[in-house]
């Protein structure tokens, strides 16, 4: 099933081998290497796992940290962010990464992460939404679309980027809405780039921008090459395993989204919930 398991399950701050380790004991051996482990100089260590790996955004994690945004109207922040994904890349061809993903970038430079176990959106200064300029992030972010596409392809390195979405920070987000990927769309076709359609977020934007998540599905479906998984309450990015009876059963049991990537992606848990969410996802799927 294409069954991926994020490493972001560790609290943050903890070493990227430590959740390996974990996972390993637990016999999973596809992951999604998260953003919010601790700087290591050398990952040579991931070579002594037989995994299958998948990259997210924030990783490899730099010696001094800031928050990646390809949109931001900071030059330094912009230019920082754009060789983050670069040498990200690099990093993906080294290790076989089978696919990077990445955020579209933010209207505002938030000012951290989240530090609250119900909410893992960063946190935001509303005070910066008094300057911001929707057009012109927008062209910030598409001009850093077209460097990346193209370094990508050259390395030959599937990328995609992540839906968006939050419901109370909804106004310092791009790529939320339906009408923004209908632009999108015309600019890449498929091959260039595809979708990493976060379900948590999808719930949020959804609600926030008041369309259709099935029929946002179906818009962007020949785009999505993975789908980020967890479950959440319509308010906040909980990040919580998966439950019976929801929504986005329907999503994951496509026939359409068969062969795409499946990645797991829940904060503060133990991996042997994860393995028992796994197991309930194979239960699920079969039963269909």
């Amino acid at each position: 099933m294409n069954i991926f398991v994020s490493t972001t399950f560790l609290p943050d701050g903890r070493p990227l081998n430590e959740a390996l380790e974990r996972c390993s004991q637990q016999d999973i051996f596809s992951v999604e290497i998260g953003s919010n482990h601790c700087y290591q100089e050398n990952y040579n260590y991931l070579n002594d796992y037989n995994f299958d790996y998948l990259m997210h955004n924030y990783f490899p994690i730099p010696l001094e940290s800031f928050v990646l945004n390809i949109a931001s109207f900071d030059k330094n922040i912009r230019k920082r962010s754009i060789q983050h994904i670069l040498s990200a890349i690099d990093f993906c061809k080294t290790y076989n990464s089978h696919l990077y993903t990445f955020h579209p970038g933010f209207l505002t430079d938030p000012i951290g992460s989240n530090d609250s176990k119900i909410n893992y959106d960063f946190m935001w200064d509303q005070t910066k939404l008094k300057d911001i300029n929707y057009i012109k992030a927008k062209e910030l972010m598409y001009d850093a679309l077209d460097k990346i596409v193209k370094y990508s392809q050259k390395n030959k390195v599937k990328i995609a980027i992540e839906t968006e979405g939050s419901l109370a920070k909804k106004d310092h987000l791009l790529m939320q809405q339906p009408e923004e990927y209908v632009e999108f769309m015309t600019k890449f076709s498929n091959s260039d780039i595809g979708i990493n359609l976060n379900i948590g977020h999808l719930n949020l934007a959804s609600k926030a921008f008041n369309f259709s998540r099935s029929n946002f599905v179906s818009l962007v479906e020949k785009y999505i090459i993975a789908l980020e998984l967890s479950h959440n309450n319509r308010i906040e990015d909980q990040h919580l395993p998966l439950i019976k009876n929801e929504w986005y059963w329907s999503i994951i049991n496509n026939p359409k989204f068969k062969d795409v990537y499946k990645i797991l992606e829940f904060r503060n848990t133990e991996v042997s919930d994860i393995k028992k969410n796994i197991e309930y996802i194979k239960e699920v799927q079969n039963s269909v």
